[in-house]
């Protein structure tokens, strides 16, 4: 009951950005690794596809092979949302036959929007339609679309949690820095609003913008 979406900006950074009306979405949907892909697991969430499903990555898979290995070996597949990005921006996507409706998933150029239990199939093309047209801070970019998401219906249920994760090539590692945000609204009336406050907090202690508001 989760819509989400999953990108490659052109430095090679990744990203997730997600919302539900369901409590802490970021702690099982979202999964990403610097240099390898990203992930969402949605829907009735298989919790296994995140670690099984970032492993594969790294191991060299693509998103295709990645969504077909752990669709193909999970007996509640026509229950399971899976959209997944490759190392080299390609994705693919499962949204199972009984995923509650309205539900689905829209594929672009290193972007992939998925979402199930929505007020209808235009909220994942606000999502990906919004990404494709911002430019500026990958992060400020998806906060944006995910908005965009909300503005268009979002969750047919309401409103409740979301998470943004971002993790570019060259993190280092360190607890928190520029290159990496993870951020999570785990129960909040606005947590779209609530993420973005946080995503300024972030960027005002690590030094992610310049005071013109441009990323560094």
């Amino acid at each position: 009951m989760t819509y989400s979406l999953v990108v490659r900006d052109g430095d090679g950074s990744f990203g997730v950005v997600t919302a539900s009306k369901s409590l802490a979405v970021g702690a099982t949907v979202p999964a990403v690794a610097a240099g390898a892909g990203a992930l969402v697991t949605q829907a009735h969430t298989n919790t296994t596809f995140a670690e099984r499903g970032i492993a594969e990555l790294r191991g060299g898979r693509g998103a295709a092979q990645t969504v077909e290995r752990l669709i193909s070996s999970d007996p509640g597949r026509s229950l399971r949302q899976l959209a997944v990005l490759g190392a080299a921006g390609e994705a693919a996507a499962w949204t199972g036959p009984d995923c509650t409706g309205a539900a689905g998933h829209l594929l672009g150029p290193g972007c992939v929007a998925t979402g199930n239990c929505l007020t209808g199939t235009p909220v994942l093309n606000a999502m990906r339609d919004t990404f494709l047209a911002s430019a500026g801070p990958l992060s400020r970019r998806l906060i944006a679309a995910l908005a965009s998401g909300e503005e268009a219906g979002g969750d047919s249920r309401g409103r409740q949690s979301a998470a943004l994760r971002v993790v570019a090539p060259d993190d280092d590692g360190s607890l928190r820095n520029a290159t990496r945000v993870d951020l999570r609204v785990d129960d909040h009336p606005d947590p779209v609003g609530e993420l973005r406050r946080l995503l300024a907090l972030h960027e005002a202690f690590t030094g992610a913008v310049d005071p013109s508001g441009h990323g560094r």
